[in-house]
């Protein structure tokens, strides 16, 4: 038996492989990501047929010349390319091109969700077929991608008298941030008041007491009341503790993370961007350190479980560790791959930049913490003043403490823990002062990339393969801006915006959206054919109508 053809995307993973796989049994060779591509300057797209015309990317002459002649050595082909309808595509692409040249090849489709030796093992134990299904939710995003982009385009591009795009995610991606804005522009901050009093015990110990109204802390539109309420009830006086209420509260740990997930944590506790945080994941998993990062899944395998389970026995001890959960799946979930984790969690990985730590460092703190066990907390509520008081008025303050930490061992968020106080039922309290507090609603928070990324999940718009470019373009195009962390429309984004919802309503639209996403996965499925997908989209452009010129 000969040597067998092992290709990839990247010479990352090569080197990866290399340490796993006998040069003896494989010739491993990187295709550098995608080599046919539809044309970058026209259509290509016959709008009768729907036939698109893919060509070989002129950059990958050298990589196809090298792949024609190395299968003249081989009688087996393994395409071990990404595990997901990218990925497929350049499998796919790859197939046609190779079997032209040698159509006594064997292909066999390689399937990497972790590059170390069990999860190479795994892979080479299961090789499958291509996927036609996957290829044609390939086909058919790539194509949708191109006459929305190529068709819709122009006409924006004329009503406005510039170079102007249209996106099938940008622009309501955009719509999003555009109408946060204005939410944002609308808002009207109502101002409320409440009272606050500081009170001393024997000890000279100072505390301060909120007013409640029955359950909840009691609020005025006008201070002055409140300010009367003490005078009459309160000032001078001394109060008695009536009651301390004891509730255990439970923390649940997180699920471990997903490609969503993993953006807004990287973006939260390290300032990443989405792009920059999925680059980071790409380079961890073609190292070997983590599993696939591209993924709506949260599953974690039995392998990855044991070996969790004895990581926190070893190092945090039996009563760390977390009882089995039910995970109920999103609707919009693809389900195909596990969540994303550490692929050794006894080994520290080395020679990694201090971005690739962080990030790695944060999804194994997330993995560790998903199979650990909950953080107990007792929440006391100390009730004071019913003797001074009308009936259903109280002074009430309320402390947090950590009974157990559980997951919180390796997951510490932001959130600080109290010592209850050193009061007892009955102590009485000298009141000193009062202050009257103010409180305005606030307005809805504009996106940032994480919680951008978070909506469209929730929406059901776009998929892990996409989430980490949405943005791009929108800057690019100086639709969008930056303020601080914050996404902000340009006067130019609130424009374009508001004639794509004037001209292309349809493909502004969430739910529609949503629906198009979902009919990739049917093609996927062989539910749903690539040229009906594709057909009923053009048929909704073909209706865009834009004003003949409109005014910057």
């Amino acid at each position: 038996m000969g040597k067998k053809l092992f290709i990839v995307e990247s010479p990352t993973k090569v080197k990866t492989l290399q340490k796993i796989l006998s040069s003896k049994d494989f010739i491993f060779k990187a295709t550098f990501g995608h080599i046919k591509d539809l044309p970058p300057k026209t259509l290509g797209v016959d709008l009768n047929t729907f036939h698109p015309s893919f060509y070989y990317i002129s950059s990958k002459k050298k990589i196809l010349s090298d792949l024609k002649k190395l299968v003249s050595k081989v009688e087996e082909v393994y395409l071990a390319t990404d595990p997901d309808r990218e990925g497929e595509a350049i499998s796919f692409h790859l197939y046609e091109y190779l079997s032209s040249v040698n159509k006594n090849l064997i292909f066999k489709r390689v399937d990497l969700i972790e590059i170390t030796e069990f999860g190479v093992k795994q892979a080479l134990n299961s090789v499958r077929d291509l996927d036609k299904g996957l290829y044609l939710a390939y086909q058919s995003r790539r194509v949708l991608d191109r006459i929305i982009g190529y068709l819709i385009s122009p006409k924006l591009s004329k009503a406005l008298n510039l170079p102007l795009s249209a996106g099938r995610v940008q622009s309501p991606a955009l719509r999003l941030i555009v109408e946060r804005e204005e939410e944002i522009e609308k808002f009207v901050p109502e101002t409320s008041f409440s009272l606050r009093v500081k009170v001393k015990d024997k000890n000279n110990n100072v505390y301060e007491l909120d007013l409640w109204f029955k359950k909840e802390l009691y609020k005025d539109k006008d201070p002055k009341k409140l300010e009367d309420f003490f005078y009459h009830y309160l000032a001078g006086k001394t109060l008695s503790l009536d009651n301390i209420t004891e509730k255990k509260a439970l923390k649940q740990p997180p699920y471990p993370l997903k490609t969503t997930t993993l953006i807004e944590a990287a973006g939260s506790s390290l300032g990443f961007s989405p792009k920059e945080t999925m680059a980071l994941a790409q380079a961890l998993y073609e190292k070997g350190l983590i599993t696939y990062m591209r993924t709506d899944s949260v599953r974690v395998s039995p392998v990855a479980k044991k070996a969790a389970k004895d990581f926190i026995l070893a190092n945090f001890g039996e009563k760390y560790l977390g009882k089995e959960r039910r995970v109920k799946a999103s609707k919009f979930e693809q389900g195909a791959h596990e969540c994303i984790r550490p692929t050794n969690l006894f080994q520290e990985p080395k020679n990694l930049t201090s971005k690739e730590k962080a990030l790695y460092t944060l999804i194994k703190n997330f993995f560790l913490a998903s199979q650990m066990s909950q953080a107990e907390f007792l929440e006391l509520t100390y009730v004071f003043g019913k003797d001074l008081l009308p009936k259903g008025w109280f002074l009430v303050t309320k402390r947090k403490t950590l009974v157990f930490e559980g997951f919180l061992k390796v997951l510490k968020g932001t959130e600080n823990y109290d010592l209850p106080l050193g009061l007892k039922e009955g102590d009485q309290l000298k009141v000193l002062s009062f202050e009257i507090r103010e409180h305005k609603t606030k307005p809805p928070e504009r996106y940032t990339p994480h919680s951008l990324v978070k909506k469209l999940e929730s929406l059901g718009i776009g998929r892990p393969s996409t989430y980490a470019t949405i943005l791009d373009v929108l800057f690019k195009r100086n639709y969008i801006e930056k303020e601080g962390k914050s996404l902000k429309p340009t006067p130019l984004g609130r424009l374009v915006c508001r004639l794509l919802l004037e001209g292309a309503k349809v493909f502004m639209d969430y739910k529609y959206t949503a629906e198009m996403e979902e009919k990739l996965d049917l093609v996927a499925r062989g539910e749903a054919t690539y040229e009906s997908v594709v057909k009923e989209a053009y048929e909704l452009i073909k209706t865009c109508r834009f004003p003949s010129r409109v005014s910057t």
